[in-house]
């Protein structure tokens, strides 16, 4: 095989680039609904789906294409990602224009009336986030597929843990770049700009692939198990993601939606049964009697649920704790957060370096030890924390005390463990792949994380307001509405008590990934 460097650099680039779109919507969705005219009582509900629609269609979309890479060849259908991508976005950008009006007459026809253009305008734009979501999402499979392919497994490592960590940097950094555009320009300006750049990719891709050789799979597409997978992947995901909060009795006082969850498990159920008696699977559960492959299914998903504990936490501390009235809140929580991020980002990479040197085992393992380190610190927050994490960043005085520095350090050690896990415990399992299988066990690394990612959202984002009821009522019990400083004092320590044991939940999580971790062989 020619030129793996180079097409891995070039196939890195719109890795990066759809990851960052992953995350870029939440930093301009209140800029699109003020700009469409989108009424606020009706509309938001609606203009959420431009994340939770991207989401679902990503992890589908990581399935479908994934397999059809193995079978169709990874160069083709590369490409075919970077069109569907360039298309999204396209739509995406021109959905005030052509896109809502597309959607009005259809609206017109199916319903009668006149529907509300500046919601068949925000529909445009859902429609186009879930295009693009079907190009992005699968690029980050198939590139790690494509990865396999052009290294031996003893030299995958590396590789796929430089794709780990430009995928991750993508959606770390995409919140803070849309924040930083929406300040200079129009939202649309951030999709426009995709499109000669994706252009451009796609040149460079033509280019690098040149006279690559690769293998297909001759066995036929698993239509049924790509239903079963997707009816699985959207009822999870919509589960997890909280249900509807506008029906009394919708939820289970979990965050959890119980009807769609119960509906997705049922499918998952279907979807095992069926792969397990078909000829040609979607995907060949046998690879799941290898002790790497099904101890690293699972650390994933506790990879994914622990780093959701980082990312709930720290927003949550410092808006009630310490920002409560400077405004400044989001601001700081985001700058905390590079130092979980940035480090989590970052240290993918080694994590592939040391993988390729000291195995599976011992990588994961130190990764998990440090992170075990940055966790227990982060259950020793202080309610002064909050506040001297406020001064600094708004008024860039140190302030006296370690306090500021032990959260930095508690949360960069975090990121730093996680990042080192990304790559051993995705190598593993797409090393534990055939050939002809490759696309789809990548797809099953990402989704497993984003799973458990989900999970640790909707848990823990409903522990942490729930907790924060009992705790701040419990403190309060007595204390008379006129007494504003004993009001403060009982709110911080509730913030305080509440991120830390959420602390300890991650944790807890973390140490019980040490169980499959040990599991895991040095090397298959």
């Amino acid at each position: 095989m020619k030129r793996p460097g180079l097409i891995l650099a070039v196939i890195c680039l719109p890795v990066f680039l759809g990851a960052l779109d992953l995350t870029i919507i939440s930093a301009v969705l209140p800029a699109v609904v003020a700009d469409l005219d989108v009424p606020l009582q009706t509309g938001l509900d609606e203009a959420a789906w431009a994340v939770t629609a991207y989401l679902l269609a990503y992890a589908v979309s990581m399935t479908f294409m994934g397999r059809i890479s193995d079978l169709w060849g990874r160069r083709r259908v590369y490409l075919l990602c970077l069109i569907i991508f360039f298309l999204g976005s396209w739509w995406v950008a021109a959905s005030p224009g052509a896109p809502a009006e597309i959607a009005y007459r259809i609206a017109r026809l199916v319903a009668g009336g006149r529907p509300d253009r500046s919601l068949m305008a925000l529909y445009g734009l859902i429609f186009g986030r879930v295009v693009q979501a079907f190009g992005a999402g699968a690029m980050v499979p198939v590139s790690m597929a494509l990865a396999a392919d052009l290294f031996p497994p003893e030299r995958r490592a590396l590789p796929l843990g430089l794709i780990g960590a430009v995928d991750t940097a993508g959606w770390v950094l995409g919140h803070l770049y849309g924040g930083i555009m929406v300040q200079f320009f129009a939202w649309p300006v951030l999709f426009w700009i995709n499109l000669p750049l994706i252009a451009l990719m796609f040149a460079l891709t033509l280019w690098a692939f040149r006279g690559l050789a690769e293998s297909r799979s001759r066995a036929p597409m698993d239509w049924i198990g790509v239903l079963w997978v997707t009816l699985a992947l959207t009822g999870v995901n919509l589960g997890l993601a909280a249900g509807d909060t506008g029906s009394a009795g919708s939820q289970t006082g979990m965050g959890i939606s119980p009807l769609p969850l119960a509906l997705g498990l049922l499918a998952f159920a279907a979807f095992i049964l069926h792969e397990l008696r078909t000829p040609h699977p979607l995907l060949d559960l046998r690879l799941y009697q290898k002790r790497n492959t099904s101890a690293s299914s699972v650390l994933n998903l506790i990879i994914g649920f622990c780093l959701m504990a980082g990312l709930v936490s720290v927003p949550l501390f410092i808006n009630l704790a310490g920002a409560q009235d400077s405004g400044q809140g989001a601001l700081v929580s985001g700058y905390l957060l590079s130092a979980f991020t940035i480090p989590l980002a970052a240290s993918a990479l080694p994590g592939g370096a040391l993988t390729g040197k000291i195995g599976y085992r011992l990588t994961t393992l130190l990764g998990l030890a440090v992170a075990l380190a940055g966790f227990g610190l982060m259950t020793q927050w202080q309610p002064e924390m909050a506040a001297q994490a406020v001064a600094l960043f708004t008024s860039g005085a140190w302030p006296e005390g370690t306090g500021v520095l032990r959260m930095v350090t508690g949360l960069a050690l975090a990121g730093i463990g996680l990042g080192l896990t990304i790559a051993p415990i995705g190598t593993a399992v797409i090393n534990g792949a055939g050939e002809g299988g490759r696309g789809i066990a990548a797809a099953a690394v990402i989704i497993l994380r984003l799973i458990g990612m989900s999970l640790s959202v909707s848990l823990l984002t409903t522990y942490g307001l729930r907790r924060t009821t009992e705790i701040s009522t419990e403190l309060l019990q007595g204390v008379p509405l006129t007494d504003g400083a004993r009001i403060v004092e009982a709110m911080l320590d509730t913030v305080t008590r509440v991120t830390s044991e959420m602390a300890w939940i991650a944790f807890a999580a973390a140490a019980a990934g040490l169980i499959p971790a040990i599991l895991l062989h040095k090397k298959d």
